[in-house]
Order: structure tokens, then C-alpha cells, then sequence
């Protein structure tokens, strides 16, 4: 993994505050406002003469997110087919090489969109690298719920047409004002108990009048240079915030059950910005457990490889957990219900056919608050429905999931 890593860990604190405050949540459509002055002394691309209709794709999000995106992708050629269309996709830096080996796209853009979400001159920077060229389409699959970075960039690129999607089941925090200026065209959803991946195909399905039912797609691998010749389970005890992390100490004893009972050695993985919390679960466990120190030693495409060949995965609500469950490896998540319909459950149209993941949760009365914690104040450093989880809770889903997989010693 690229030693830059591609969880930024950079605007955490950032990152931190804004999940706290809901005011400052709401005041995100200002940079609507602030952005639009910058714009004005951007110019405006020279138009191309080109055979084929240029389509850009708008998708900032992280690995979690994109793994449950990249199933429905390949959707993408039967409406725009390779004869006619040119294809490109912005992206956040680090995770280009998953749209690249897919082979779907004519090319792949990628930048820092974590800095530029929280940095005027860098997302100003950015702008001006997106307005070199001009397109006819441009898509935005995200969802515009939010005054989110997907809706600033979309803004910013020069294309004849643009398209969004919203989903009015959730609570929709941007202005209708700023989203009808922005985009052409809004596909409508309204389900407040959608999952993301039927989020995605349902994009796909309107937007091409398809009716193609959701389904798990491998995302890209490739092989470990550093070769591991022995069957391994991952911890993974690092998350994008302080608040979705659950206690190391409490994963440290889960380790330590887990080794007791089967004695298949642990790996522990992420990029360097994970250093410091998988450091606090080595020392932990280190004279008790078998382990494999894997952080920072691999590049995406490893990552993923190390991900899908494990015997099972222990992890935060991060994107690790996306990557398993639709590479259909055993997986046990420790997580509050702050996402419970949306990302947690992966209950979605089709979901039986496919390996369900362990939960290990508490839904409290205010579950789906999409990260809007009612409950949280200034002292906490775990969100109270995720701290609700205790190591006998999250052992019980482990030891069935154990029991499952047949990894008991004899």
C-alpha cells in the first residue's frame, strides 16, 4: 500500500467536528456560495472535436463506498456502449487503480478530494484541472441529499448535461435552490431504508431504463508480492473517526479468543496512516498471538488480494468490511447503528443468494441517524450505540460465525 496511504488521516479532526456539529453540517451549502466567486475567474474549456459523446463520471468517495459501487458499474457500456461513448472517471487519489483495471473506462482522473473538501485553494486548484475540458454528460451517482463535495465538483465541470440522483426517504439537507442550478436532470428515489447498493443499480436502472437486480462483483486484486504461505484472519481495529472505533483493548481480547481457539495466525493491515491503532493491538496481543505485521506493505490492489483471501475478517464499520462482504469473505463487524439500513445489514433486492456478513450492534431508538449522534457529547470518543457493543456481544457473533466455517480446534 502506497506509503500516502489512501485513508487520508490528514483532516480527522476535521472531519471529527463536522460529524459532531450539526450546524456546521448544515453550513457545507455555503461553500456553494464561497465557491461560486472562485468560478468566476476560472475559464471556460474549449470545446473538442470529437466522434464520440464524452460522459464523465463524478465518484469522490472512499473504498467502502466504491466496493459497493463497483457492483453495479459494468452497467455503465450498456448504456453507454465503447462504439459511441468516451468514458472518464473522477476519483479520489489512490483508489484509480480499482477504475483502471476494470477496463470500463477511456480515463481515469484522479485527485485529493479529502484536502479539497476542507481547502479552498486546493479545491479551487482542483476546479481549474477539472475545466480543462469540456463534456456532454456528466453523472453523479452519489446522491445529492447532502451539500457534499460531489455536488461542488459536478457544479464546477464544464458538461451540456447534467445528472444527479436523490433519494427523498432520506433527509435532505441541501437546498433544492442549490441542486436544480447545478443539475439537469434528478433521478428520483424515495426509500429511507434503501441500501447503498440498490442505491446504485436503481441509478443505473433509471438512468438506462434497465431492470438489472443487484449482485456482489469482485473488485480488482492483484497477487501479494510479500507472499503469505498460511491460512491468516485480519483485525482490523482503525476507522475513518475516532467515533466508529470501537476499543482497541476490546478487539485485542476478541484476538487473543480467537487465537486460543483455532491458532490460525492474525494479520494486521491498512496503510501507514492505521500505524498507531495497529500498533496498540500488537502490543496488546503480541505475547499471546501469532501475527503478521502487513501496514503500509501493500499497494490497493494487494490490499484487496490480502482481503479476499483470508479465512475471516474482525473489523470497524470501515471500508475493509464493504470489500469483504461482497468478496463474499466471512466477515464480523463491531459498529453502532448510525447507518443500520444503509450500509450496516446489506439487506437489498437479491441479498439471500449471497453470504450474509456477522453484526455485531445495538439499534438504539435513534438507529439511521446517518451519523447525526443525538446522544454524543464533548467527552466521548466512541459514539454510544457502537461503545453499547461488549466483548461477550461481539464474541457471540465471532463464535458463530467460527462455528460456521468449522475453524474450531479439535
Amino acid at each position: 500500500m502506497a506509503k500516502t496511504g489512501y485513508f487520508s488521516g490528514t483532516f480527522t479532526k476535521i472531519n471529527n467536528l463536522v460529524l459532531r456539529n450539526e450546524k456546521i453540517r448544515n453550513l457545507k451549502s455555503m461553500y456553494y456560495y464561497i465557491d461560486g466567486i472562485g468560478l468566476k475567474f476560472i475559464k471556460k474549456p474549449k470545446q473538442e472535436q470529437n466522434s464520440k459523446t464524452k460522459v464523465i463520471i463524478v465518484y469522490n468517495l472512499s473504498l467502502g463506498d466504491g466496493a459497493m459501487f463497483n457492483c453495479a458499474l459494468k452497467n455503465i457500456r450498456k448504456i453507454y456502449p465503447e462504439d459511441k461513448y468516451e468514458l472518464t472517471i473522477i476519483c479520489q487519489k489512490g483508489l484509480n487503480k480499482i477504475y483502471e483495471a476494470t477496463n470500463l473506462f477511456d480515463y481515469v482522473l484522479a485527485y485529493n478530494f479529502t484536502k479539497s473538501a476542507v481547502d479552498l485553494k486546493e479545491r479551487m486548484n482542483l476546479f481549474k484541472e477539472l475545466r480543462k475540458k469540456q463534456y456532454d454528460i456528466l453523472l453523479d451517482p452519489i446522491g445529492i441529499e447532502d451539500c457534499s463535495t460531489n455536488i461542488l465538483v459536478s457544479r464546477a465541470i464544464f458538461s451540456k448535461e447534467k445528472i444527479g440522483i436523490i433519494n427523498y426517504g432520506r433527509k435532505v439537507a441541501c437546498s433544492e435552490k442549490i441542486y436544480k442550478k447545478v443539475y439537469d436532470k434528478i433521478l428520483e428515489l424515495n426509500d429511507p431504508k434503501m441500501h447503498l447498493i440498490d442505491h446504485y443499480f436503481e441509478f443505473f436502472n433509471l438512468l438506462g431504463n434497465l431492470n438489472i437486480k443487484p449482485e456482489f462483483v469482485n473488485l480488482p486484486s492483484e497477487p501479494l508480492k510479500e507472499k503469505i504461505d498460511e491460512d491468516y484472519f485480519i483485525v482490523y481495529p482503525s476507522a475513518s473517526t475516532e467515533y466508529k472505533r470501537w476499543p482497541v483493548e476490546r478487539f485485542a481480547e476478541i484476538t487473543k479468543r480467537i487465537y486460543e481457539r483455532t491458532k490460525i495466525p492474525l494479520v494486521v493491515c491498512g496503510t501507514n496512516v492505521d500505524r498507531q491503532t495497529n500498533d496498540e493491538l500488537i502490543n496488546l496481543i503480541k505475547d499471546n498471538v501469532k501475527y503478521i505485521d502487513m501496514t503500509g506493505k501493500t499497494s490497493i490492489l494487494e490490499y484487496i488480494d490480502l482481503i479476499k483471501k483470508s479465512k475471516f475478517v474482525i473489523t470497524n464499520d470501515t471500508g475493509i468490511y464493504h470489500v469483504a462482504v461482497v468478496s463474499e469473505v466471512p466477515v464480523c463487524i463491531t459498529a453502532g447503528a448510525y447507518t443500520y439500513d444503509r450500509y450496516l445489514t446489506y439487506k437489498f433486492n437479491g441479498a439471500d443468494k449471497y453470504k450474509k456478513p456477522y453484526v455485531a450492534c445495538v439499534k438504539m431508538e435513534c438507529a439511521n441517524c446517518d451519523n447525526r449522534c443525538i446522544k454524543a457529547n464533548e467527552l466521548e470518543k466512541t459514539w454510544p450505540c457502537l461503545d453499547a457493543v461488549t466483548v461477550d456481544m461481539a464474541w457471540e457473533k465471532v463464535s458463530n460465525m467460527l462455528e460456521n466455517l468449522k475453524l474450531w480446534e479439535e
